[in-house]
Parts: C-alpha cells; sequence; structure tokens
C-alpha cells in the first residue's frame, strides 16, 4: 500500500511539473557568468582553453596597477593569447568605464571586476556591449579589471579603461573648482563633521536633478534652511539640496536628470555667509562621500594603434615596473637580457610577459631584438 501512495504522490509531482504553466523554477539558481557559459560551451580543442584559463588565472595574480584614465592598445594577434589585469583605486560613486574599439564584429571580449578582497571564484563575467562596459563602484579600494578575448581572437584593438561621475553635476553650469568645501571638513569647532560637499555660484543659479527620481521632502528648517530631498529609484539613494534661496518643485513629484529644482542661496547656518549649496548623498548605510559621485574628469583620447615592435628582449639594467611610468615601482630589476611578449602598449610603455609568467612594464627604448 504504501509503495502505492509514494507511486501515486510522485505521479502527482510529475504531472504538475510538466503541465502547470503557473510552476516557474527561478532562473537565479541556473544562472552563470558569460566566461563559465563560454567554457561549457567551447567545443574546440581541450588544451587551447586550458591556456585561456591560465592566462586569466596569470592575469588576476598580476601586481601591476594603473591610474583612473587610460588608453591602450592590446596585442590579440598572436600565437598563444593572453588575458590583461590591471588593478586600479576606485571610490565609492566612481562610475567605471572599458570599452574595445576596432574589434571584429562577433567577438566576445570578456570582463572581470573583483572588489576589494574578493575571492576570484566569486567573478560574474560579463561581454561588452557594443564595445563598452559600465560599473557602478559599491566600495572604496583597489579592484582588479581582468580583459580577455574569446579563444582564437587574432587582431589588435584599442582599449580604454577610466572613471567617471556616475550622477550628473547638481549646480547648472558648475564644475570641480567650484567645490570648496569637502566631505569630513570639521565644524562647530569641531563639534562635527562635513556630511557633503558645498559648491559655490551666485545667488539664483539653478541646482538641477542629478538622477531621475522623486521629490520626497522639501522644507525650510533647521541647518540646512531651504531644503529640497530627492530619491532615486535604482539604488534608493537620497540627495539632499540645502541652503536654497527658492524651492521650484514639491514633494511627490517625479523628476528627471538635469530638472530644477531651486535656486543658490544661504539660508538655513549659511544665512549671511556666501551662497553655496550644500549638496549630500544618503546611502542605506547613512550619509557618504558625494565627491567622487560628481567629479568631472577628462577621458584619456585614443592615439594612432600600435604596432607590436620586433623588439622583443629586454635589455639587461632595466627597471620591470608596476605601471606605466617611473612613478610606479619597480618590481624586478632585469640584470641579464630576457626574452618577453608584449601584451599591451600605451604611449611609450609596454606590458610584457616573461616565460616564467611575470608581468611588467618597460619603457620601448628599454626593449631590443
Amino acid at each position: 500500500m504504501n509503495t502505492l501512495k509514494r507511486i501515486f504522490f510522485l505521479s502527482l509531482i510529475i504531472f504538475a511539473v510538466t503541465t502547470c504553466k503557473e510552476l516557474k523554477i527561478p532562473g537565479k539558481i541556473f544562472e552563470a557568468s558569460e566566461r563559465v557559459r563560454y567554457e561549457r560551451s567551447y567545443s574546440g580543442a581541450d588544451s587551447l582553453m586550458v591556456q585561456w584559463k591560465n592566462s586569466f588565472s596569470s592575469a588576476i595574480a598580476n601586481r601591476l596597477t594603473i591610474g583612473e584614465s587610460n588608453a591602450f592598445t592590446f596585442f590579440a594577434d598572436q600565437p598563444q593569447q593572453d588575458a590583461v589585469g590591471y588593478s586600479l583605486e576606485l571610490k565609492q560613486g566612481d562610475l567605471l568605464v572599458i570599452e574595445a574599439t576596432g574589434v571584429v564584429p562577433q567577438t566576445k571580449i570578456f570582463v572581470d571586476v573583483f572588489e576589494p578582497d574578493t575571492d576570484a571564484g566569486k567573478a560574474k563575467s560579463k561581454i561588452l556591449e557594443n564595445g563598452r562596459f559600465t560599473r557602478f563602484t559599491e566600495s572604496s579600494g583597489l579592484h582588479k579589471v581582468v580583459i580577455q578575448p574569446d579563444i582564437g581572437y587574432r587582431n589588435t584593438f584599442e582599449l580604454k579603461i577610466y572613471t567617471q561621475p556616475s550622477i550628473a553635476f547638481p549646480v547648472a553650469g558648475k564644475g570641480n573648482r567650484d567645490v570648496q568645501s569637502f566631505w569630513g571638513a570639521s565644524r562647530d569647532g569641531g563639534g562635527r563633521s562635513h556630511e557633503g560637499v558645498d559648491i559655490f555660484a551666485s545667488r539664483g543659479t539653478p541646482v538641477v536633478a542629478v538622477t531621475d527620481g522623486v521629490i520626497t521632502r522639501t522644507g525650510n528648517q533647521g541647518l540646512g534652511g531651504k531644503q529640497v530631498w530627492l530619491r532615486d529609484g535604482i539604488l534608493g539613494n537620497s540627495y539632499y539640496y540645502a541652503h536654497l534661496d527658492s524651492i521650484l518643485t514639491e514633494g511627490g513629484r517625479q523628476i528627471r536628470t538635469g530638472d530644477t529644482l531651486g535656486r543658490i542661496g544661504n539660508t538655513g547656518n549659511a544665512a549671511g555667509g556666501p551662497t553655496h549649496l550644500h549638496f549630500g548623498i544618503y546611502t542605506t548605510g547613512g550619509a557618504v562621500d558625494p565627491y567622487p559621485y560628481i567629479r568631472k574628469r577628462p577621458v584619456q583620447a585614443s592615439g594612432a594603434t600600435a604596432k607590436i615592435p620586433e623588439e622583443k628582449v629586454i635589455k639587461a639594467g632595466t627597471n620591470l615596473r608596476s605601471g606605466p611610468g617611473t612613478k610606479y615601482e619597480s618590481l624586478t630589476f632585469i640584470s641579464n637580457k630576457i626574452p618577453v611578449k608584449i601584451l599591451t602598449a600605451t604611449g611609450l610603455w609596454y606590458h610584457v610577459k616573461m616565460a616564467d609568467n611575470q608581468e611588467g612594464f618597460v619603457q620601448r627604448e628599454r626593449l631590443q631584438k
């Protein structure tokens, strides 16, 4: 009898799974990164996949660092393919941007970004969509970026890695030089710290929405005087505009980026002082430094695509550096001539890799045939 019951209930389960249209298994259970999906679907030689994965591991392990705006030539037109990995310092609120131009259509360029102290096995690989990848930075610290084309790609391309503000600037027509009081500055004789930035402008200058969202509150009270609170619908952050001369919006209103919310003044505890906007950002974890979110920064222009040099031997007496410049630390001193593989070029500096997988940057003049 028990056997018959088990068969009966098993039959009901199978029937439900195969016929019930409302039963949906959550997709995230089977969610895999782009890299993992590619590895599973690859049908070429196992040796090529092994080399591809080893190159990825090598790029993660290197000690190379770069600044916040970089343009490289990526030399993928070589027999043995390599990934490149660079660490760069990011702050909460930075928008990381990675672009590739000159890539053959249908090519997959994989991007992995590792947050500080993140296990390499927990990476969520992405693919450049239309040659571009962006990522909001949630935590400050040294991040590792790894770039790798799919197996068999054999064309040089231009690669940019840089940062941009993640939201719009909150005062119309103003920029970095108008921010004259920063996060953490002492207030009330050391009794408190500044939870925001002050952006100075003449009275009546428009203050604008830094993102799409909804106005949650307006008012005239306390230290902030006339103030507006804007909340976004993506990150759930609240943006605080204070010391306004006038308020040109109201609670509950849906707002688009760039809409005027009010005008610069000096109300609240700024009365009698220079007119400015106090701008703050509040996350679920509390107040954060707004400056990385709004700081305007240039993007390095792409140079002409470099050609891989014929010289592929490092001269004796060369410092192998951690980044493309003499300001970067020397990783090792090359006392004897050593053949190398060249992975990328930026300006007069080349990212090279030796037979023992050690990597670094050397100047063009330190290479010979």
